[in-house]
């Protein structure tokens, strides 16, 4: 996965900077405990290998998409989250490459299926659509809060 990617452009992990910036570890899907943290991944449907991340503590959770198209592994990742940081790239109609990314309205539909308490979306490219038709598209689908979410952005969970 990522690990050959940057070794593709930096060269080998084992001779170059990379062993000294990352730790790469093998994702695989299920759970395991990090801290006090319970992490669950899943594989989401990206053209290359992406997973979902469920972040549980204290009986609070938050799920979070990343680069996906709409897939069943994101439903059960954001069951009930008490946040689901949700990528909504696209808006319907605009050039949407199939299995890639959500749009707003793609987004709001998984907020309102998994019944998440609040949806915070991300991954607004301007250049692919308007962040607030983004924004009206996933409220027109999820009842619940939703945010544009933007750097330094924080949120209490």
């Amino acid at each position: 996965g990522a690990r050959e990617r940057l070794t593709a452009v930096y060269g080998s992990a084992d001779e170059g900077p990379l062993e000294n910036v990352y730790a790469f570890h093998t994702l695989r899907p299920g759970t395991f405990e990090l801290g006090p943290f319970s992490v669950t991944v899943e594989q989401v449907n990206h053209p290359v290998e992406t997973y979902g991340v469920r972040l549980e503590h204290g009986g609070r959770s938050l799920a979070y998409s990343a680069d996906t198209a709409t897939c069943e592994a994101l439903i059960r990742l954001a069951q009930h989250a008490d946040a689901f940081l949700c990528e909504a790239s696209y808006l319907d109609g605009e050039d949407n490459p199939p299995g890639l990314h959500l749009t707003g309205r793609e987004a709001g539909e998984a907020a309102a299926k998994a019944g998440v308490g609040r949806l915070l979306l991300t991954h607004l490219v301007s250049a692919w659509g308007d962040p607030t038709a983004t924004y009206e598209a996933a409220s027109g689908c999820f009842s619940g809060p939703v945010d544009l979410v933007a750097p330094g952005d924080r949120y209490e969970i």
